[in-house]
């Protein structure tokens, strides 16, 4: 397959649009979810940390299995199958332990789906139109934002229980348009060592850790602030319409952000655009710390739109820069496994005592501090030419430029 055919285009795009409806069914009412089973933020705190403890653990495995094993595309129709089966099972279990047990399973498949994804998008766009990532994930932003909305409407009407269940019956729909991708060649490593393509990540970039660290920071203070931002608005008076509003609005943001951020990348640098990302969620906790009116508080989401459009395209980017095509897999689920693995379970598990013994100002003020330090840390650790320099954006695909087999029959 030649990159750039209006097939192929069609079968990764529409790959993020499925993606990005489930996104929704789940991370923007999971808080709420889990209080309207009886839980108490503290509890719910743990259930997040639990779910995080899932992803820490089983991230770097499916990268390499992914990476060297069963090819992306398997490791991604395995995952959206095992998650929808395990969401369909959550409203059948009651209690703080056997929720977050369910949890565990739930998130050992989820992590399976966003690191192959982005995966599959790189090999696609192949290294020199790389930049033009953040143009396909703006589709999953749009898809994410208009489904925000319409389960945020629905979910106030029905009941935020039907969120699992929705959920389950969005990753179908991932797992059924896979069908239109061919599944890919994954290619075994000789002599990596016995962390296999973990290992590999690390010895082809040692940078790498630098990078981890200050993404670790940044998303310790994001999943401090983000776990508790729907439970704050409706401590305030709102409910799951007015959740669903704020992020869908923020949403509407990340798709625009996203569409220019090979532009910003390319004037910038990737190192600037990080500290930019970083930047704008210390601004955008503390105003969700100090304002209480819960309508503009949903207003506000646009900060976190805004700064995680700039982070998330620059990191699955910087990946890509800093490894091979055969590592790509692993490369994304290492820095998943650090956002959104080790980063929830420190940032939402002590988060929740926050909340519930000081209160929300305290704790988004502490959420802003390690954005802050993640922008310095970030500073520092991306601070080679290729990285801070303003790269170079290929504005149209290249026939012939992708690496890998063919994605599309």
């Amino acid at each position: 397959m030649s990159r750039g055919g209006v097939r192929d285009a069609v079968a990764v795009q529409g790959l993020f649009v499925a993606f990005g409806v489930a996104v929704a069914a789940f991370f923007p009412f999971l808080t709420l979810y889990l209080d309207g089973r009886g839980l108490s933020p503290d509890e719910i705190g743990l259930v997040v940390a639990v779910i995080a403890t899932a992803r820490f653990v089983t991230n770097p495995l499916w990268g390499h299995v992914a990476d060297t094993r069963i090819g992306r595309l398997t490791a991604l129709r395995l995952g959206a199958l095992g998650v929808a089966v395990c969401a369909f099972a959550m409203n059948a279990v009651h209690g703080v332990l056997p929720l977050a047990a369910m949890g565990f399973l739930l998130a050992v498949w989820q992590v399976a789906t966003g690191p192959n994804l982005d995966a599959i998008a790189l090999a696609y766009l192949g290294d020199g139109g790389m930049t033009g990532y953040g143009r396909i994930r703006a589709w999953e932003s749009l898809s994410y934002a208009i489904a925000c909305l319409v389960f945020g409407a629905a979910l106030e009407r029905i009941g935020v229980g039907w969120s699992m269940p929705i959920y389950g019956v969005a990753c179908v729909a991932v797992l059924a348009w896979s069908l239109t991708l061919q599944r890919d060649t994954p290619r075994r490593l000789s002599g990596h060592g016995r962390l296999g393509a973990v290992g590999a990540v690390f010895r082809e970039a040692p940078r790498f850790w630098g990078f981890l660290a200050a993404t670790l920071l940044v998303w310790i203070g994001f999943n401090a602030a983000w776990n508790f931002i729907a439970l704050k608005i409706s401590d305030e008076g709102g409910g799951p319409l007015l959740v669903g509003f704020g992020l869908a609005l923020g949403g509407l943001v990340e798709v625009a952000t996203m569409r220019v951020s090979s532009r910003l990348q390319e004037r910038w640098g990737l190192r600037r655009v990080f500290v930019a990302g970083c930047l704008a969620y210390a601004v955008g906790f503390v105003l969700w710390g100090l304002v209480s009116e819960p309508t503009i508080v949903s207003a506000l989401a646009v900060f976190e739109g805004l700064a995680f459009s700039l982070l998330f395209t620059t990191i699955v980017v910087v990946v890509g820069r800093l490894l091979p095509a055969t590592l790509y897999s692993t490369g994304n689920a290492m820095a998943q496994m650090v956002g959104f693995g080790v980063a929830p379970i420190l940032g939402a598990g002590l988060g929740g005592m926050v909340y519930q013994a000081i209160g929300p100002v305290t704790l988004y003020a502490g959420a802003a501090a390690l954005a802050l330090a993640g922008a310095v840390a970030g500073w520092f650790a991306l601070s080679t030419k290729e990285l801070s320099e303003p790269a170079a954006v290929v504005s149209e695909a290249e026939p012939g430029a992708q690496p890998e087999p063919g994605l599309v029959p």
